[in-house]
């Protein structure tokens, strides 16, 4: 991160070091950018290594963070902003599918079926007919909601199971930010909509 801005997925980018002549240079590219910045003081604190780092040609040094996680919100930020969200999502299908009953709705960890707490899941019911509801913050980060629609199916797979004998889970809800979701370009029969909210 580079003035509060993500440059690089490290995951993604490739890097290099370089001495030359008693300066530390650090090389980072991308299919996207490529930067060069002198490296003149280098300090880890909380699982983030913070560079004063200068670009070529200036004489003011600037600040480049190498982060562990990308999320860098406090974990009681994370849990007001996804309470926040679940109470948003709650009242939106309550809104849009007036005719059906929430049945439940949470994002507690369920570690026995790998569900962490970024996900909002839940289940609408109407008689025998059901659906399995799952939804993703927009504060989430950009993996985090990449991925909601590999979580949404094992959440209506999770639904299906627990539900036999009692009703019919017909596909699932998908509620995203919008215009962040690769979910868009991916839905199949069982995601008979997706909203965004």
């Amino acid at each position: 991160m580079e003035g509060g801005s993500v440059l690089f997925d490290l995951g993604a980018a490739k890097y290099a070091i370089s001495t030359e002549h008693a300066k530390c240079l650090l090389h980072v590219w991308s299919a996207e950018r490529n930067i060069v910045r002198r490296v003149l003081e280098a300090e880890l604190k909380s699982d983030v290594l913070r560079l004063s780092v200068l670009r070529l040609g200036q004489t003011h040094p600037g600040k480049l963070e190498i982060c562990r996680e990308r999320d860098r919100r406090t974990p009681s930020a994370k849990k007001s902003a996804r309470t926040l969200y679940q109470d948003r999502l709650q009242r939106a299908i309550e809104i849009r599918f007036p005719e059906y009953k929430l049945v439940q709705l949470s994002s507690s960890m369920d570690l026995e079926r790998s569900f962490g707490p970024i996900y909002a899941r839940g289940l609408l019911r109407r008689g025998q007919s059901s659906f399995a509801v799952l939804g993703v913050n927009a504060e989430e980060t950009q993996p985090s909601v990449d991925a909601c629609l590999t979580f949404s199916i094992l959440w209506l797979h999770a639904c299906r199971e627990a539900q036999v004998g009692k009703c019919v889970v017909e596909g699932v809800k998908l509620f995203v930010p919008a215009g962040r979701s690769g979910a868009n370009r991916m839905l199949g029969p069982d995601c008979r909509e997706m909203a965004t909210v």
